[in-house]
């Protein structure tokens, strides 16, 4: 057994411009056992709550990637595999963890892949998906069917705990099909479902203006929400936006992934990597979360071969020496439709630093390229997303304050969600 030394968690708080906040001495410390903070959150919110307050601000939560639970129908002409189903009822296609064993790995990947044609993705033929859990209040709690993998569960029981809050009402979800990007036809039917959420909640409330919650990819699709609803529509229901983790930028995890790796790291007994890595390249939210200009210059070396050296500005060189053909045409469409410009409502911006995080990759021999896992430069960031694409947030006129958490513990990508300092945090600006 190792032993790791652990580093004290060090907390960056900027200035908060002009906003309204609740005091410290409301929200009383917070112990840094998840299990005792969720048990004693009824009783400490009870103290701190303002008085003679009828309601609180609802919530509605943006997930990250592979946080959304999809569903499969099927009704295919041919099998992969003769141990495949070719038609079936409803069922739960992300993420049933039996599904990730050998040999229904297999099925799986078949039913998950997309199309393209014409510049446009869809489902692959025969298959019909949904999303399931949109407006409740626990459709995010976990990513899993087995209940193993914990996502918004913590942040969904302080909400909940709060004096006044009525599940389905002031806290909820509002998945979607993470496979998908802008422009595609299903995110505009997402945006207008988030719209009417948003509408919804706040009517159901009082008319009491809604605070959007955000992780990771659900950063970069709430501004391109942001960024398509009218600033008038904004004013009215939109309280603040609160994000974690945002994958503003793009993430240089995301080459590897496009390169050698696949979006699910799975052993090689369980399933291949390199069928992994050939699904990766057929979902268009992977070149979405692609690293683009200006956040990386187009003289910074992303992947570097003995033979050839790669950055956003020859990614069609990428595409063709890794023999996706349709690669560029892909990236094309979606490269410029994310919106990272200031959003027009007040915002609270939570990321972690101080982590090793995938800088850039490189290959000693050609011959290792694209087929076996690069070498690793590492800078800073959150684990998984590059500091610089996390900080986008950091510089936008409307953003009230910053919040960065350093190290594992506490300011990891995805452990910052159950980090009790952040739900505090949160729970401050609900109430204020």
């Amino acid at each position: 057994m190792t032993s790791e030394v652990m580093r004290p968690r060090s907390i960056r708080v900027f200035a908060t411009k002009s906003s309204t906040e609740v005091t410290d001495a409301q929200v009383q410390s917070v112990v840094p056992l998840k299990e005792a903070f969720i048990l004693a959150m009824w009783w400490l919110l009870l103290l701190v709550a303002p008085q003679g307050v009828e309601g609180i601000k609802p919530v509605v939560m943006v997930p990250g990637a592979l946080a959304s639970k999809i569903e499969a129908k099927l009704d295919k002409a041919s099998r992969s595999h003769f141990y495949c189903s070719k038609t079936s009822d409803w069922y739960l296609l992300w993420l049933k963890l039996e599904s990730m064993l050998p040999p229904a790995v297999n099925c799986w990947a078949d039913n998950f892949q997309m199309s393209y044609s014409d510049g446009t993705f869809s489902n692959y033929p025969g298959v019909t998906t949904r999303v399931t859990g949109f407006g409740t209040s626990h459709g995010l709690d976990y990513v899993d069917n087995w209940e193993k993998i914990s996502y918004f569960r913590d942040i969904v029981q302080a909400l909940l705990a709060l004096p006044g809050a009525i599940p389905d009402v002031t806290v909820r979800a509002a998945p979607y099909d993470f496979r998908y990007s802008p422009p595609s036809t299903q995110t505009k039917e997402y945006f207008q479902r988030l719209k009417d959420l948003i509408e919804d909640s706040y009517s159901k409330t009082g008319n009491t203006k809604v605070v959007l919650l955000s992780h990771s990819l659900g950063g970069l699709m709430t501004s391109s929400f942001l960024h398509y609803v009218p600033q008038e529509w904004k004013d009215t229901y939109i309280d603040c936006w609160v994000s974690i983790a945002g994958v503003f930028g793009g993430a240089v995890k995301e080459v590897k992934v496009m390169v050698s790796h696949g979006i699910i790291d799975l052993p090689d007994v369980l399933s291949s990597r390199l069928l992994q890595r050939d699904l990766a390249r057929k979902i268009m939210g992977n070149y979405f979360m692609l690293p683009r200009y200006p956040v990386w210059s187009k003289d910074e070396v992303l992947l570097e071969t003995p033979n050839r050296n790669y950055t956003v500005a020859n990614y069609d060189q990428l595409f063709s020496d890794m023999g996706v053909s349709d690669g560029f045409e892909k990236l094309t469409l979606v490269r410029d439709q994310p919106y990272t410009g200031d959003p027009e409502v007040k915002t609270f911006c939570f990321n972690g630093k101080d982590i090793e995080t995938s800088a850039s990759f490189y290959y000693k021999k050609q011959s290792d390229f694209p087929d076996e896992i690069p070498e690793v430069v590492t800078g800073d960031g959150d684990g998984t997303v590059p500091a610089r694409s996390l900080k986008i947030c950091h510089h936008w006129k409307s953003t009230a304050q910053v919040v960065e958490y350093s190290g594992t513990d506490a300011g990891e990508h995805d452990k910052i969600t159950t980090n009790p300092d952040f739900i505090k945090n949160l729970i401050k600006i609900v109430l204020s």
